[in-house]
């Protein structure tokens, strides 16, 4: 709680100090990753509960533009929805956006498929032929790319991509790095794999200038309609 506060208040100062005076536009693409699971791992807050997020969305599709990944660059505000790990109750949050015609990207680490918690081949197969769906790569065993040697790097994200287009039966075309990770040499692995894109933790607006890396924000069980008001507008883009 007390650590909240102080992030609160910091960003109050960065916004009114710095951020709203800069170009504030663009694509704000957000990331989430559970919906209500209890995760013995999640000392973050990374599950949100399902009606939390769907109040997101709604609030999110009366009031912004909503863009799929494949289109987040923008000079205008627009927002794009991505959900990493594939959790199993990702079929619960992919039923709310589809309902509400919200595109999202889906990011999954190849070999937790089918294990405890986790979606199978076929919800991944059944929520790749959904219309709004974008399926994507997060790594095959979700380790930081980063502290990978070059090698490893490529087989993380190279046999990723493989096992999911025979799942999907579709190219696989996005990649999320694991934990943010990576290092000087992962950008250029990714590209030699034929991925088009690559979804970072790194905050900010995402605008024309480029296309393949795309800055991303997470939304934790702790933010509400302000705390996601102020995420799209850069309050937390100081860390």
């Amino acid at each position: 709680m007390i650590k909240n506060i102080v992030k609160d208040i910091a960003a109050t100062i960065y916004y009114n100090s710095f951020k709203r005076f800069s170009n504030c536009v663009g694509n704000r693409t957000l990331i989430y990753h559970a919906f209500g699971m209890d995760l013995s791992h999640d000392t973050y807050g990374i599950s949100i509960p399902l009606d939390k997020f769907k109040e997101h969305m709604v609030f999110i599709k009366d009031n912004y533009e909503v863009k799929p990944l494949s289109e987040s660059y923008s000079n205008n505000i627009s927002i794009s929805i991505t959900i990493d790990d594939g959790y199993k109750d990702t079929m619960y949050a992919a039923d709310i956006l589809n309902k509400l015609s919200i595109p999202f990207t889906l990011f999954i680490s190849t070999d937790n498929i089918g294990l405890k918690d986790y979606l199978t081949k076929k919800n991944i197969k059944d929520l790749s032929n959904l219309s709004i769906s974008e399926i994507g790569s997060h790594g095959k065993t979700h380790t930081r790319l980063g502290n990978l040697t070059t090698q490893d790097q490529d087989n993380e994200v190279k046999s990723s991509k493989i096992a999911l287009e025979k799942i999907i039966n579709q190219s696989i075309e996005s990649i999320s790095l694991p934990h943010g990770s990576y290092n000087n040499d992962t950008f250029d692995v990714i590209r030699n794999n034929n991925y088009k894109r690559i979804a970072t933790s790194i905050k900010g607006f995402n605008r024309s200038d480029n296309n393949m890396i795309i800055k991303r924000s997470e939304i934790i069980r702790h933010d509400n309609i302000n705390h996601l008001v102020k995420k799209l507008k850069g309050y937390y883009d100081y860390y």
